[in-house]
């Protein structure tokens, strides 16, 4: 790995520990999607991002195959989701962290499952700051979902199927 995607990725965590050490759900925490969305244009990367029906489609089918069976099985609980959790989960969850992590670092380092185990692993890492100052161990998990992000990235070369992917993951474990 070179200089630019470990200062990245140690950009990213660092202010993750930080924000969480301060307060999490502060206002303040909207710096950490913002940084995860400036850091690959100032580095002069360009994310892959563009929409497609069929890698639109294969994001959905893809999401309806792993994620319908674990909310029948684990989840399913009815509770309705509100339009601010769904617009802040693709603004500030989703779509940012598919920008950093697939659209920067996975393309940095390579289209490679090699690459996507990687990715996986520092995807999984970045969520200490939650088991660390939240309790919250099975976010130590989201490596697994990881993968399959970073499957469809290296499948379409688009960030757009994982941010679907992402997005669902995340309502899914909510609800």
């Amino acid at each position: 790995m070179n200089s630019k995607i470990i200062s990245a990725y140690l950009s990213v965590l660092g202010l993750s520990f930080f924000l969480h050490a301060m307060k999490p759900g502060a206002p303040y925490f909207s710096l950490l999607p913002l940084l995860m969305l400036i850091f690959p244009f100032a580095v002069g990367h360009r994310v892959k991002l563009t929409f497609s029906l069929q890698d639109f489609s294969l994001g959905l089918v893809v999401s309806l195959i792993v994620l319908l069976p674990y909310y029948l099985l684990f989840g399913g609980t009815g509770k309705t989701i509100t339009l601010y959790a769904l617009i802040f989960q693709i603004l500030a969850v989703s779509l940012p962290e598919e920008f950093f992590f697939r659209g920067f670092l996975q393309d940095s380092i390579g289209k490679s499952f090699r690459a996507v185990f990687l990715v996986s692993l520092l995807f999984s890492l970045a969520h200490l700051p939650k088991v660390i100052f939240m309790g919250e161990w099975i976010s130590l998990l989201s490596f697994f979902p990881s993968l399959i992000m970073g499957w469809l990235y290296m499948k379409t070369n688009n960030i757009l199927p994982g941010v679907l992917f992402h997005f669902l993951a995340n309502l899914v474990y909510q609800n």
